[in-house]
């Protein structure tokens, strides 16, 4: 009996974290959709830059304050981690709609955010499944070698535990 009521609450606990993940993809889909003008995706895709690099500040600062392995910056951290996630869900979404921004439409930082919100996932799948808009905007200008070379470094040592650089 207790196993039965055991696996039903495990089961209420896993569908409701679906039913909420699934909410939140709907919204930043909605989002995304309603991102008409080349200035609006700019300014979307600059704004998620915004918040990465406020995150990353919060925890330096946080460091600063109450060291490393304070429960602050542990906080923090998680924190940063969630938004990391929301972030890469945008991203990948808004690259399944429009593709890879480009430099000269959307401004050098738009064009960079990809790239930065994937390089911060620390998560070799994430990276896999956005290889091809990474390269494309590379070949097309709109990611620079050393930001390119950085990512297949990363990638290539993620994935065999070995350095790779771009010639």
């Amino acid at each position: 009996m207790y196993k039965i009521i055991f696996y039903l609450i495990v089961l209420f606990i896993l569908s409701a974290s679906c039913t909420e993940k699934d909410a939140v993809s709907q919204d930043i889909m909605r989002e995304i959709e309603g991102l008409v003008t080349n200035d609006e995706r700019r300014f979307f895709l600059e704004e998620i830059q915004q918040v990465n690099w406020k995150m990353r500040k919060q925890i330096n600062d946080i460091e600063m304050v109450y060291g490393y392995d304070s429960k602050e910056r542990k906080e923090a951290f998680q924190l940063m981690l969630q938004t990391n996630k929301i972030n890469l869900q945008k991203i990948e979404l808004y690259l399944r709609k429009y593709g890879h921004p480009s430099a000269a439409v959307h401004g050098d930082l738009a064009a960079k955010t990809p790239y930065i919100v994937i390089h911060h996932s620390g998560n070799l799948a994430s990276k896999e499944r956005n290889f091809e808009h990474l390269y494309k905007a590379y070949k097309h200008g709109d990611l620079g070698p050393s930001n390119f070379s950085i990512f297949l470094n990363k990638y290539y040592n993620s994935k065999f535990d070995n350095q790779y650089n771009l010639p």
